[in-house]
């Protein structure tokens, strides 16, 4: 086995968040990247609009056993968290879904309503969808320029091994699985589960990255317009906490999920809501849209994106002027 490196020789990166590009914009220290570039505004705009105008979100399959789940030509993307982290509702607004009819990610009133390991296709076009095997062939997931959601079933206090063997073996031998995104509760933080499990991906050297879910128990930004998403609809609510509760609780979590030995999870704290808007967007959900579509390997140019192209007089660089509603929202 060859050693890794210690990282008592690399300094300590310095919080550096989303900067902010112009006047406009009402969070300029809400998520943090330390070893990756934040998202420019053309690409949570190209990503919002994959999630919510091109893709077409299907359930295909819902699975209890590793050996059930299809081959793929897909890329896929896992979530995954303890009970009652806010993960079916985080799946919801990601790909836009409605709560009510559509229901894509169940969301229980209890704890633990996913039970299996349940599969969505997300893509334009014919869409993500099972290709039935012929003549008492494999089934397959095919599906050109989308990707696959597994939301795997939330885990409680006990250990790992009574979670579930069979999503631990997803997890370390599924070929097409480009990253797991575990969630982590914004107030509640590291439980022993989660350290158990983020421990388990770094030695199988599995890609992961770690979403604090629920952050506006923690922190609300000042905004024109913020909203709460409730069972009867849309409330008014009020700005809370500071951006330095947030970035006190990244650096803390920091420390644990990049040990000082042996792998890590990506350098990048996404903080989101799935109940909050501000300015009519969810907060940080954009921001996770891009990771998943980075982490898929799906495009993320600026094509369909509201705004134009600059060119500065002085320098001759070009650089991207998004459109006066993205300024605005490039907190997402």
């Amino acid at each position: 086995m060859v050693a890794q490196p210690s990282r008592d020789k690399i300094p300590p990166a310095p919080f550096r968040p989303e900067n902010a590009t112009s006047s406009l914009d009402v969070v300029s220290t809400f998520n943090w990247y330390w070893e990756t570039l934040p998202p420019t505004l053309p690409e949570k705009a190209n990503a919002r609009h994959f999630f919510t105008k091109v893709a077409r979100p299907a359930f295909l399959r819902s699975s209890g056993l590793f050996r059930e789940i299809p081959e793929s030509d897909v890329p896929e993307v896992a979530f995954v968290g303890r009970s009652n982290v806010g993960k079916s509702s985080l799946l919801n607004a990601l790909v836009n879904a409605d709560l009510k009819s559509m229901e894509l990610a169940r969301t229980g009133a209890r704890p633990g309503v996913t039970r299996t390991m349940n599969l969505y296709g997300v893509g334009g076009g014919d869409g993500v969808h099972i290709r039935r095997g012929k003549n008492n062939g494999f089934d397959k997931i095919v599906g050109i320029g989308g990707l696959l959601v597994t939301d795997l079933p939330g885990y409680g206090e006990g250990s790992l091994s009574s979670w579930g063997p069979e999503i631990m073996k997803y997890l370390m031998h599924r070929k097409q699985l480009r990253r797991v995104f575990v969630l982590v509760d914004t107030v509640v933080g590291l439980k022993d589960t989660d350290r158990s499990l983020l421990a388990s991906l770094r030695l199988a050297g599995v890609s992961h990255q770690v979403l604090l879910s629920k952050c506006d128990k923690l922190y609300i930004p000042e905004a024109k317009y913020i909203e709460r998403l409730g069972a009867k609809g849309k409330e008014l609510a009020k700005a809370k906490g500071s951006s330095e509760d947030l970035r006190k609780t990244m650096e803390k979590l920091k420390e644990e999920i990049q040990p000082k030995f042996g792998g890590s999870a990506l350098g990048e704290l996404v903080a989101v809501s799935s109940e909050v808007m501000i300015n009519g967007k969810r907060l940080g959900i954009d921001s996770v849209r891009v990771a998943v579509m980075k982490a898929a390997g799906l495009s993320l140019n600026a094509r369909n994106a509201k705004g134009k192209l600059i060119r500065n007089a002085q320098s001759g660089w070009k650089h991207w002027q998004p459109a006066e509603e993205e300024r605005a929202n490039s907190f997402t």
